[in-house]
């Protein structure tokens, strides 16, 4: 997993070492995380619909929908920046799924306490621009499960 501009999240990445140079060049990488598997502490990008188990303390966290998007155009200046609001289902063992909402006014993490876990929210992605509309199935979200201490 490699982390590109704190807001990029690619995996599987194959890189290629120029020895002249000493630069790298991308050979191929994937934009969604392999078999919806998260690591405690580490940011995982999530795609609509889908869940990811966070390693192995039984927790699954679900993206289930975006309710509002009212960011501001990327490629416009506006008065209000607007919002994005997305649903999340947090599933445990043995427990009903609890449906949390999180709303960003576009800054970011956006913290959400589950008893012995912090959930952020550090993206929700793509951002809108100008003749662009988003279908449901095209967003993702970068979060991230962290212990309370």
């Amino acid at each position: 997993q490699i982390t590109v501009d704190n807001n990029n999240l690619l995996y599987d990445v194959e890189l290629q070492l120029d020895f002249d140079s000493g630069k790298f060049s991308l050979l191929k990488y994937s934009d969604t995380a392999p078999n919806d598997i998260a690591e405690l502490n580490l940011p995982f990008k999530l795609a609509m619909d889908h869940t990811a188990q966070i390693g192995s303390t039984g927790l699954q966290i679900r993206f289930s929908d975006v309710t509002e998007d009212s960011r501001c155009l990327s490629d416009t200046a506006c008065i209000w920046s607007g919002q994005v609001v997305i649903a999340i289902d947090v599933i445990r063992a043995g427990k009903d799924p609890e449906k949390i909402t999180l709303t960003s006014p576009d800054f970011y993490p956006i913290i959400h306490e589950l008893s012995d876990y912090k959930l952020e929210l550090l993206a929700v992605q793509p951002y809108p621009a100008t003749g662009t509309a988003i279908k449901k199935q095209d967003y993702r979200v970068i979060l991230r499960v962290t212990p309370l201490l």
